[in-house]
């Protein structure tokens, strides 16, 4: 743990920022599936729209 996820929350509060999160988008989306085969099929179209702003 590097601290990035902490400081990021705390720029988004102190800054006129927003804070793109994968992991959390995906958990809000499908819940905690870390462990479902599922999940890495579930998670590359997020960033995809997070990242590189291309429609599915």
């Amino acid at each position: 743990c590097s601290g990035k996820t902490t400081l990021a929350q705390k720029l988004e509060h102190e800054l006129p920022a927003l804070r793109l999160n994968t992991d959390e988008w995906h958990i809000q989306l499908f819940g905690q599936d870390a462990v479902d085969p599922e999940h890495d099929a579930r998670h590359s179209p997020i960033e995809t729209l997070l990242w590189n702003r291309k429609p599915l």
